[in-house]
């Protein structure tokens, strides 16, 4: 009855291949299914039957005659390969780059899938397409997210609003430009020269000066000035001694400019002119009102002088929002004013007038290669009235992001970077960001993580089990269940927009077809051809 085998043979083909028709069939129909993964089937053969004993001995090329009764499917494995990754623009549409799984709870029982189409219901909780509630974990009332212990249902409460934040810091940042502030500068209205016709210069002598003749010894130069604040009128003195020079007499005239209290500057020549500058930056009524010359026999025709630069004092202003505990804005103006070399004064002040009681003046200095010297931070407190109590806030100079507060020879740059406070806000929108964060975003300008999604992993992907709807059960076969966030999973990362398509191969699944096709028809034909042969034995007692 040897035909009788070749018949089950041909039948067991049949049916294995029934099987891989079945699994490509699957995986055709399912090649736009979100998250899908396909499946291929192995096959085996069945047992053997010996149809005759050993023989020939221990040099016989074969010591058994076997004779196989089939095939079976030996297993319908899953390909969990990483499928494609397409956009969508829905915020709540996730996908899965790496490893892991959505962690999803169905009727009670947590399952895992890699299929991210979310959204939310009626009461915040973030769902699948069938109604399985996405697990995480919530953040508490300070913002806090606590991962890595039990998840729960991710729920965002869209009715909830932001409560405001008192500013407590205040960052400043840029440049204040070492030359904002400038000196009084009065120059003579005309150079003086030496006999030659040459400019003159401080090694010049006063004798051989072009503006100067008979000099004996005993002429005496006078210069009436103005004070600084304009409040005195004062005058220094000069008397010539033959051999002294353009030098010697602004050394001696400087020395009465320095011991005279009212009074500010250093006399000096450039390019043959005579120049008076002021020591103090800024505003300034120092001038050279006339110069005269008595005693003597000699002659000194000192040209006028005028205004050649006038001091000023420049402020660079700074403006930004503050908030009280009540969330109330209040518009900060910082005034930042260069009074002298490396130092600066800046005074506080509000644009609607609340009172500050305490860091409305202070000074910011800086070393010669631009750096603060008198700290980072000063304090402002003011009562900012409505209901709200007292504020207080730090003013600080530079941030911990690497932005300096400087004070080079450049551009005034210097602004408010950033304050920490806000009003109240109402949740607008929500986003969600590579590690499975979900933030709400609010209407004042904030930001606040609300909740993370967990992500699943096993031992051994072969030992899931589909349960339908993209959804997967870990078995025993799985091994122990990893939870955690996703950047606790190497290589793993949340795109938010975005879909995992199916990891069916088109190419793959037709030539599989093909082969499958053939090889359910050769098992047929193996049956059909079996019959004859037997049809012909029955013939054979006719």
């Amino acid at each position: 009855m040897s035909l009788i085998k070749s018949l089950n043979a041909g039948v067991s083909g049949l049916k294995g291949f029934q099987t891989k028709m079945d699994t490509i069939g699957n995986n055709i129909a399912n090649v736009d299914t979100t998250g899908f993964k396909s499946s291929n089937v192995t096959f085996s053969e069945l047992m053997n039957e010996n149809i005759g004993g050993a023989s020939g001995g221990e040099s016989a090329p074969s010591l058994s005659n076997q004779v196989g009764l089939g095939v079976r499917v030996a297993s319908v494995d899953r390909d969990f390969s990483q499928g494609t990754i397409e956009n969508t623009g829905n915020a709540t549409d996730l996908a899965l780059q790496g490893d892991g799984y959505f962690l999803v709870n169905a009727g009670g029982q947590d399952l895992m899938t890699r299929s991210g189409n979310f959204t939310f219901n009626k009461n915040g909780n973030l769902v699948t397409s069938s109604g399985s509630f996405v697990q995480g974990y919530n953040a508490n009332e300070s913002g806090t997210i606590l991962g890595g212990g039990a998840t729960d249902n991710v729920q965002i409460d869209f009715e909830n609003a932001l409560s405001p934040q008192k500013t407590t810091e205040v960052n400043l940042g840029g440049n204040l430009n070492a030359d904002t502030s400038i000196r009084q500068v009065i120059t003579a209205q005309s150079a003086l020269t030496d006999s030659s016709g040459d400019l003159a210069d401080s090694g010049t002598a006063i004798a051989d000066l072009s503006q100067t003749s008979g000099l004996g010894g005993g002429e005496t130069v006078t210069m009436n000035m103005t004070s600084n604040d304009g409040s005195t009128t004062t005058s220094v003195s000069y008397s010539y001694s033959s051999g002294d020079t353009v030098g010697d007499m602004l050394s001696t005239l400087n020395t009465a400019i320095d011991a005279d209290a009212d009074l500010d500057g250093q006399l000096r020549m450039v390019d043959g002119m005579l120049e008076l500058k002021s020591d103090n930056l800024g505003d300034s009524d120092l001038n050279i009102d006339s110069v005269s010359v008595s005693g003597g026999t000699g002659t000194f025709n000192f040209p006028g002088f005028q205004i050649s630069q006038e001091g000023d004092t420049k402020t660079q202003t700074m403006s930004t929002t503050v908030y009280d505990d009540l969330g109330q804005e209040h518009s900060l103006l910082l005034d930042f004013t260069q009074t002298a070399e490396n130092t600066w004064e800046y005074e506080a002040q509000f644009a609607d007038g609340e009172t500050i009681n305490s860091g409305a003046t202070g000074t910011v200095t800086f070393d010669e290669m631009g750096q603060v010297t008198s700290g980072d931070t000063f304090a402002i407190e003011f009562e900012p009235g409505n209901g709200a109590g007292t504020t207080t806030f730090d003013g600080r100079l530079g941030n911990t992001d690497g932005t300096s507060f400087t004070q080079y020879a450049g551009a005034n740059t210097a602004k408010v970077l950033s304050q920490d406070g806000y009003t109240q806000g109402s949740l607008v929108d929500v986003r969600i960001n590579g590690t499975g964060t979900v933030q709400g975003v609010y209407d004042n300008g904030q930001n606040k993580d609300l909740a993370q999604l967990a992500l699943a992993d096993v031992q051994n992907e072969d030992g899931l089990e589909m349960v339908g709807g993209g959804l997967f059960q870990a078995t025993s076969a799985a091994g122990e269940v990893f939870v955690d966030s996703a950047e606790n999973f190497s290589n793993t990362d949340i795109t938010s927009g975005a879909l995992e398509g199916s990891n069916v191969d088109l190419a793959q699944e037709f030539t599989e077809m093909i082969t499958a096709q053939r090889a359910y028809q050769s098992s047929a034909r193996v049956i059909s051809t079996s019959d004859e042969m037997l049809t012909e034995a029955v013939n054979l007692k006719r």
